[in-house]
């Protein structure tokens, strides 16, 4: 089992997802979409190779993979060790945006 690393910049992006999504469909919708986001993350402890190569990374040093929790994308990065979960990206944004990760 790998350990699971998350960047501040994935965690803030994840904590503001959460308040939006609180504003605009209420606490329990909310509440819902983070359960998915940690469940989904924590897959990656026994299998990190379980999400698909995000293409728009290909340019990166390191091999960039995601997995999908309802609209957004979950950007992460498989090390010696441990899963660095780097990005939680909203599908409906400019998917140029990802570039810069």
């Amino acid at each position: 089992m790998v350990k699971i690393i998350w960047t501040n910049r994935a965690f803030g992006q994840l904590e503001r997802a959460v308040n939006y999504i609180k504003e605009e469909r209420g606490s329990s919708y909310a509440a819902i979409v983070l359960d998915k986001v940690v469940k989904s993350t924590s897959l990656l402890g026994e299998h990190p190779q379980l999400g698909t190569i995000e293409k728009l990374l290909k340019h990166k040093k390191s091999e960039y993979r995601f997995l999908l929790a309802f609209a957004y994308k979950i950007i992460y990065r498989v090390e010696k060790d441990r899963v660095v979960i780097s990005r939680i990206f909203h599908t409906s944004q400019n998917p140029n945006k990802l570039k810069g990760v």
